[in-house]
């Protein structure tokens, strides 16, 4: 990700971009009082949930607990970054961007290496060239009858422009000697590999199928090759290789054929994740237009953000080798991780999800897809496998014993977790005790041990993961210390209460991770003599969890605009420095029994009341 865009370039989208049109253009809105309604896209919603606040210029779900700005709007409906959302608006705006800092001058040089827009085109120009040799040379012939037993249409290989890579090693050499772009650029993208101690590249596919990669606006930005297997060796490498890491690509962070299946996943609410570019492709083929692939990895952690912004449900279609069994492990700890709606689709021994498709057709394929079962079911199974848990008792109890081993590993300790999380927690739990008919109170013991045992682990893993990875109490400002909601509340209703507050509280005092990020945000526009507005924060941060949490604060904000401001001011700070317990739900001070109620009601008193409480009481 670059560094952020300055913030006058942001003022100028946020301004150009009038939400209530640019959520139009996506939904059917319809105007209620001052605001105006639709039906959620990331829920199922039947009665309009979507909230957009015209005066404002922000939206919110009140059921699915979703909202922001126009950049988080776009980050969620296109399932993009912050970068890719704010050049989306910025097209539709018609501004141009331009970032704030100016790498050096032989990088920036227009269509050299360190040019995005240059390897953007190289990329286009390197799909157009293997699509080409696919569809026209006699020595693509191989690899057209390779398609064409897969039973992969030429309609298909156009909509998705796959090509073939000739088994050279300078077809693509020899190729950008005429064209605009540099063998360093196309190094840069991963295309070509320079030789050690020499200026000469040689091409890094060779005798393979090309299928490009695009991000969320259809660029091409990466290449899975899948050898053909009468050109497989030892010196070959694997059956697929991927584009390395580039400017472009993270491979982590995307998807085979997203950006085809975005209507659909819209329109079909859940999204058919699978193993390979072949089987998604045959997805498509037969009318399945909300699958997508994994590019040669496991889903992973960081892929789950991503899926989140476009679907509540995920079905992940896993083979039916043992391999495929063997990822039931991680993809339990993901679902149990991070709260989402998982199934998981194993197709028959030996099954391959082409293949299925392609013998069988697409309703045999959807009639599987239906019977697909949540995480924990398919764990169940698989662990249970072959074993009766009425008569051995030894089996039963190894089964049960790696089930909690995985939930042992998805979180940490309750201290951490939400109240949804422990709910969620208990059900598994009780599920598991009642499938392998053990008593609930043991695997809760046993779990609380096994959790032990992983935290040492734990703590370390926390410490080197990214902000994808926050907790779920994080990212609900309701699980937070009511004093550190009071503090950003505050600065909402009236940003000059940061004056006041920055004298007496220190961000590191803030223990919530996203509260303090967002103080420190306002103490960083006071120091630069800027007023920390509700509009102005929804330009300085990007995240759009940040962003949503700041669209409930500002409600928050609002709803208690009629309270006393100077009694929540002293209150809070009160509150800070230990004097007293806690704050209530309009930011007054919640007693612990009858006396403290008494001793806060003198404390507010006039100092004529207090004056005669005190002489009564001696």
């Amino acid at each position: 990700m670059e560094k952020a865009v300055a913030l006058d370039a942001k003022e100028q989208i946020r301004q150009a971009v009038d939400l209530v049109d640019l959520v139009g253009s996506y939904l059917p809105l319809r105007r209620q009082g001052k605001n105006f309604i639709a039906l959620c896209p990331w829920h199922d919603d039947s009665r309009p949930s979507l909230q957009v606040n015209p005066e404002r210029q922000s939206f919110k779900c009140w059921v699915c607990d979703v909202g922001g700005d126009v950049f988080s709007f776009i980050m969620r409906i296109e399932g993009v970054e912050f970068r890719e959302a704010l050049e989306m608006l910025a097209d539709r705006a018609g501004i141009t961007l331009r970032s704030p800092s100016q790498l050096s001058a032989g990088q920036q040089l227009a269509g050299g290496p360190g040019d995005k827009r240059a390897l953007y085109a190289a990329m286009a120009w390197a799909e157009e060239r293997f699509h080409h040799f696919l569809l026209k040379s006699p020595e693509a012939q191989p690899a057209r009858d390779y398609l064409a037993l897969r039973k992969i249409t030429r309609e298909l290989v156009d909509r998705f422009r796959v090509g073939f890579a000739p088994n050279r090693w300078d077809w693509l050499v020899g190729q950008s000697s005429n064209s605009p772009w540099t063998q360093a650029v196309l190094e840069r993208v991963g295309l070509m590999i320079r030789r050690e101690q020499s200026d000469r590249y040689y091409d890094r596919f060779r005798g393979r199928l090309m299928f490009p990669i695009r991000d969320a606006r259809s660029r091409p930005i990466a290449f899975g090759g899948r050898i053909l297997p009468q050109l497989a060796d030892e010196k070959s490498g694997g059956k697929y290789i991927n584009s390395p890491e580039t400017p472009l690509f993270s491979k982590s962070r995307e998807f085979y054929g997203l950006d085809r299946a975005r209507d659909a996943i819209r329109e079909e609410k859940h999204i058919i994740v699978m193993e390979g570019y072949t089987d998604c492709l045959m997805a498509h083929q037969h009318g399945i237009e909300n699958a997508i692939a994994v590019l040669g990895t496991a889903l992973g952690e960081r892929h789950l953000p991503i899926l989140q912004r476009h679907a509540a449900s995920i079905v992940l279609v896993l083979d039916g080798d043992e391999a495929g069994q063997r990822r039931t492990n991680e993809v339990l700890e993901l679902f149990v991780a991070q709260q989402i709606d998982l199934k998981i689709l194993t197709l028959p021994q030996g099954g391959d999800p082409c293949d299925f498709i392609a013998t069988q057709g697409g309703s045999a394929f959807r009639q599987l897809i239906s019977q697909a079962v949540d995480a924990l079911e398919h764990k169940l199974r698989i662990e249970s496998k072959g074993l009766d848990v009425q008569t051995d008792t030894h089996g039963t109890t190894q089964a049960a014993e790696r089930v909690l081993s995985t939930l042992a590993r998805a979180r940490p300790g309750a201290g951490l977790a939400s109240s949804s999380m422990l709910l969620r927690e208990q059900q598994m739990l009780s599920r598991t005790a009642r499938y392998f008919q053990l008593p609930e109170v043991n695997l809760r013991r046993r779990l609380a041990e096994l959790r032990q045992t992983h935290s040492r682990r734990r703590l370390v893993a926390t410490a080197e993961t990214s902000k994808v990875s926050t907790s779920p109490t994080e990212l609900s400002p309701a699980a937070w210390p009511q004093w550190e909601r009071e503090l950003l509340e505050l600065i909402l209703l009236d940003p000059k209460n940061l004056a006041v507050l920055a004298r007496e509280i220190k961000a590191d005092t803030v223990s919530t991770s996203i509260a303090r990020r967002l103080y420190e945000q306002c103490l960083q526009l006071q120091q630069s003599h800027d007023t920390p507005l509700y509009e102005k924060l929804m330009l300085c941060i990007e995240d759009p969890e940040e962003k949503r949490i700041l669209v409930a604060l500002d409600e928050e904000s609002r709803a208690k605009a009629s309270s006393n401001m100077s009694l929540r001011l002293r209150d809070l700070i009160a509150v800070h420095q230990g004097q007293k317990q806690d704050l209530g739900s309009e930011g007054r001070p919640v007693a612990n029994n009858a006396d403290e109620a008494l001793a806060q009601f003198v404390n507010q008193a006039s100092p004529e009341h207090r004056s005669k409480y005190e002489r009564r009481k001696k």
